[in-house]
């Protein structure tokens, strides 16, 4: 009979299993899939997919300190990653366009300048050579 302490282990790591399978490895080998076969509309879901991913883990998650509790994060994936639910599509859509329609001028705008304070920056410091 397990223990608890070892149920819990043996949860945790098929938690682990069924996210880094359904939201690492599929994806990877569906989006090669996507570019080897030239499918134009499998390339945009998975590029979406690839994108939400990781605006959630590198921005959002880090800054809301967002942590969900493991079914549902695994239930999120799922639903981002496969296919006929297209989850990733659907938050692209509905938040990442409008974002980028209302910002996009103010974002290149930034872009810009900050390329040009380094320009000036590496300049300045070679001239000092």
């Amino acid at each position: 009979m397990l223990l608890p302490r070892q149920l819990f282990t043996l949860a945790s790591v098929a938690h682990n299993a069924c996210i880094l399978s359904f939201g690492y490895f599929i994806p990877a080998l569906s989006s090669v899939k996507a570019v080897v076969r030239k499918d134009p509309e499998a390339y945009h879901q998975w590029t979406t997919y690839w994108l939400i991913l990781h605006l959630y883990l590198t921005i959002i998650s880090p800054i809301l300190h967002i942590t969900l509790h493991p079914l549902f994060r695994l239930l999120v994936i799922l639903w981002l990653s496969l296919p006929q639910y297209q989850g990733a599509s659907v938050v692209y859509e509905r938040l990442i366009v409008p974002w980028v329609d209302k910002y996009e001028e103010r974002v290149d705008d930034a872009v810009d300048e900050a390329h040009r304070g380094v320009r000036r920056w590496i300049f300045a410091r070679m001239g000092r050579l």
